[in-house]
């Protein structure tokens, strides 16, 4: 009887053994796939992610040469005596006038690291500098939207100054079909593609430009609107910066 009492608990013991183990290598299965679910989130995390600061970096560049290109049409208006304004091409004159105030921005694509935030799952993210950069991006990004808001304001300034100085005129001297505006960096600063709706204006003149140089009142609020885009650009010039740093982490 003892000898098949000692054979009956070790059998209970196996058979418990037995379940235990199969409990925890369901619950290691489990944990495994559960990661596996996680990781190919992530990966398609990091592809969505990796596309929308592409997108980014092209949307940073180009608000920055326009602004900069901007900037220095305003400054070379500046130094231009009244026979060089009056010896200016239509095209140029056009391209000055518009430079004075323009608030185009930075809109950044957010889609993905919006999406990731808002359902609180970032964590999904494994890298910390990436999930830090992230979040830094979105800083900055915020407060740059503030700055432009301060450009718009300005910008307006100087439009009420122009309508009182018989603008608004047509934007280009000749305007672009959508097609070739899709085309052109340059088009987006010139109300590319609208020649058609906006040609009951007129086109401005070099006289229109030299009125507008001696209106001290224009000139103030224009040099103001070139201020207030060159400490816009220094943001997105950051914006640039860590939107850089953003991609290489998602390159490692």
């Amino acid at each position: 009887m003892t000898i098949a009492k000692t054979k009956s608990v070790k059998a209970i013991l196996l058979e418990g053994l037995a379940i235990v183990l199969s409990i925890l290598l369901a619950f290691a299965i489990d944990a495994w796939w559960s990661e596996q679910l996680e990781r190919a989130e992530e990966k398609e995390v990091l592809k969505s992610l990796t596309a929308d600061f592409e997108a980014n970096l092209d949307e940073a560049n180009l608000i920055v040469s326009i602004h900069d290109r901007q900037i220095q049409a305003v400054a070379k208006l500046m130094r231009l005596n009244e026979e060089q304004i009056l010896d200016l091409p239509s095209d140029e004159v056009a391209s000055i006038i518009s430079s004075m105030a323009n608030p185009w921005g930075f809109d950044a694509v957010r889609g993905a690291v919006d999406a990731l935030i808002g359902s609180g799952k970032l964590e999904i993210l494994k890298d910390r500098r990436l999930r830090e950069a992230l979040t830094t991006f979105i800083g900055m990004d915020e407060a740059a939207a503030m700055d432009r808001e301060i450009l718009l304001a300005r910008s307006h300034a100087v439009w009420d100054q122009q309508i009182r100085d018989g603008g608004p005129w047509r934007a280009v001297q000749k305007g672009l079909s959508l097609e070739e505006c899709e085309s052109q960096e340059e088009s987006v600063s010139v109300a590319c593609g609208q020649e058609d709706a906006l040609a009951y204006l007129p086109e401005a003149t070099p006289e229109d430009l030299l009125r507008l140089k001696n209106n001290s009142v224009l000139m103030g609020a224009a040099n103001q609107n070139k201020a207030s885009a060159s400490m816009y650009v220094g943001g997105i010039r950051q914006i640039q910066s860590q939107i850089k740093i953003v991609l290489e982490l998602l390159a490692e």
